[in-house]
């Protein structure tokens, strides 16, 4: 009978106190401040940093995909930009690339319209201000995103777009401004994300997509041959529903390595160059709430990568350094911005030869400018998983 008193006075104090908690986390500081928000127009979405007019300093284009339109602002060089130059774009406007289309020297902007299905390019005059082509480029059925390089090696530069749920279309630059007839390719999923580079070191332009959706789910690559020409790889696991994509060295080993995040499952994953022409695919770790994009940079002056998300839902950026070894210090560092973060672009707006963010927040139609903290690698020792709780 004593036996059983002392287990119901045990059961009784487990009650009333509860499980002992988890070992607390060492809380990281904020590396970055709010300094500066400016207007946009209506749902701000995708974002670029360029330099526009030559003059050594940042400037920033954004789509605002709910009034038809982008902005562009001209940078200072103090971490401000002049009030907003808007344009007028196809309808719902939800991709940005910046790139020297006409060959004078000076960066242009390319606008991908979602509704239109269409992509139209805003020519540099040199003036601090765009005038759009006479050319419509329709690339096809529900055009989703697109980057920008040099694909057939004749200097001139090309685009390449993801079409949702079919394949990769390839617009050969003709140095004016205008682009050849679309060309598909055929890829091994639904496409998302799309990024342009060398990453097999060939000296040839590759392009790399996230793909989700139905069917095969992860990382492609198109190793290009320098005409035009693509080589198909294998799919490499990059998560269940990879939507954004981006480049960086995650591993310090001289090879471009990829970070993807599932917006539905609140993850990132990144997906290691073995320098074969295979990729190998780390555990996933936690970002905050939707990620909606991720940048790269090396924001603590250490020469590794870091990585920055957009959490749409959170209303915050959510920062993991690198260690250098492929992996990133967890649990992120929050940063509270305006309400749905959406794009992202990271440059050093003011001057101090610190890396900053900036980022569209859609339903305050702002633009907030995220301004380095002067800290030497503040990096935790921490694991990558989440401490279990009783």
């Amino acid at each position: 009978m004593k036996r059983h008193y002392s287990i119901f006075a045990f059961l009784m104090v487990f009650v009333l106190l509860g499980c002992p908690p988890p070992k607390a986390r060492k809380k990281m500081p904020r590396i970055f401040a709010l300094s500066y928000s400016m207007e946009t127009g209506k749902e701000p979405s995708f974002l670029i940093a360029d330099d526009f007019n030559r003059n050594h300093v940042l400037d920033l284009a954004v789509a605002n995909s709910g009034e038809h339109s982008f902005s562009f602002y001209k940078g200072i060089g103090d971490g401000t930009f002049n009030d907003q130059l808007v344009y007028k774009t196809g309808r719902d406007p939800i991709c940005l690339v910046s790139a020297d289309f006409d060959d004078d020297g000076y960066k242009d902007i390319g606008v991908l319209n979602y509704a239109d299905q269409s992509i139209e390019i805003f020519l540099n005059t040199r003036l601090g201000s765009f005038k759009k082509t006479s050319q419509l480029i329709k690339p096809g059925k529900i055009p989703i995103n697109m980057a920008t390089g040099d694909i057939n090696g004749d200097k001139i530069m090309d685009l390449v777009v993801t079409m949702r749920f079919s394949n990769v279309i390839m617009l050969l630059g003709k140095g004016n401004g205008h682009f050849s007839e679309p060309v598909s390719m055929d890829v091994k999923g639904q496409p998302t994300g799309i990024l342009v580079g060398d990453y097999n070191q060939d000296g040839m332009t590759d392009v790399a997509m996230a793909l989700a959706g139905n069917g095969n789910k992860g990382v492609q690559l198109l190793w290009g041959k320098g005409d035009g020409e693509f080589e198909s790889s294998k799919v490499f696991k990059a998560g269940k529903q990879p939507l954004s994509i981006v480049s960086l060295d995650a591993n310090n080993d001289g090879l471009m390595d990829f970070v993807t995040s599932s917006n539905s499952l609140h993850s990132l994953n990144t997906v290691v160059n073995k320098g074969d022409k295979t990729f190998d695919s780390l555990p996933e770790f936690a970002s905050g709430n939707f990620p909606k994009f991720v940048v790269a940079s090396d924001f603590t002056g250490d020469g590794f990568q870091d990585i920055a998300v957009s959490n749409s839902t959170d209303d915050v950026i959510s920062v993991s350094l690198g260690r250098g070894d492929g992996t990133f210090t967890y649990p992120p560092i929050y940063h509270r911005v305006d309400e749905h973060p959406q794009g992202m672009a990271t440059g050093d707006f003011n001057g101090d030869g610190l890396i900053d963010i900036a980022v569209s927040c859609r339903d305050k139609n702002l633009i907030d400018i995220l301004s380095k903290k002067n800290m030497i690698n503040p990096k935790p020792n921490l694991p990558q998983a989440e401490p279990k709780s009783s």
